[in-house]
């Protein structure tokens, strides 16, 4: 959304100067046979180009200072198979212990009937197995450790980078589109002075603030 966005800045910083262009153009071509017509229009043309440049420069501006944003969100997808293998490794450690555990219990359920059967070969057998099981389960469980602690350690190194990053991203998105607007909006004042020094005899009507009632009763100017 926050990419969607500032496509659009930059698409209307375009469209604002391809407007100028092509009222500049009528200009020219309304000066051939109206020279006042064509004041107002120039006048307009220029605005519009000066507008769509700041609108475009604005796009450039927010596409640099929300690359954070960009490429944190981009790592999610790496975050999320880190998250996976840590559940990989919780359920192969369980699986180990779980089958530890069950060569454990049968050797100590077999273990004194043999002895007195003279199976001690066997018995001999179940004791390696139930001991090479028993190291891998623990040797699974070190491994889930180890994931656990490189994948908390890294949520935290990511956490603090995004605090750093999107904070200072936030404030030249916001001091850059306040700088925008307040350059634009002089740059159409600076349009409607150009105005009404060409045409000194024109009244330009303000902006009325209506009175709507809303649904619920409540005035809304």
């Amino acid at each position: 959304k926050i990419e969607g966005t500032v496509g659009l800045v930059r698409e209307r910083g375009d469209r604002g100067g391809a407007t100028g262009l092509e009222m500049g153009k009528l200009a020219k071509d309304v000066a051939w046979c109206d020279k006042e017509l064509s004041r107002p229009m120039e006048v307009l043309s220029s605005a519009l180009l000066r507008c769509g440049r700041r609108t475009k420069r604005l796009g450039l501006e927010l596409g640099a200072a929300i690359a954070p944003f960009s490429s944190q969100y981009r790592l999610c997808r790496y975050e999320q198979m880190a998250f996976g293998d840590r559940r990989t490794a919780l359920k192969k450690k369980m699986e180990a212990r779980t089958k530890a555990d069950g060569r454990a219990a049968k050797l100590m359920i077999n273990q004194t009937s043999m002895q007195h059967m003279g199976r001690y070969g066997t018995l001999e057998r179940m004791e390696t197995e139930a001991a090479m099981m028993d190291e891998f389960a623990t040797e699974a469980a070190r491994e889930a450790e180890e994931v656990a602690m490189r994948l908390q350690n890294e949520v935290a190194r990511i956490g603090a980078l995004r605090v750093n990053e999107w904070d200072s991203s936030m404030k030249v998105i916001a001091s850059g589109m306040k700088e925008a607007c307040a350059e634009n909006a002089a740059i159409w004042e600076s349009a409607l002075e150009a105005f009404k020094r060409e045409f000194p005899d024109l009244t330009v009507p303000m902006a009325q603030h209506a009175t709507i009632v809303d649904g619920t009763n409540n005035i809304v100017s």
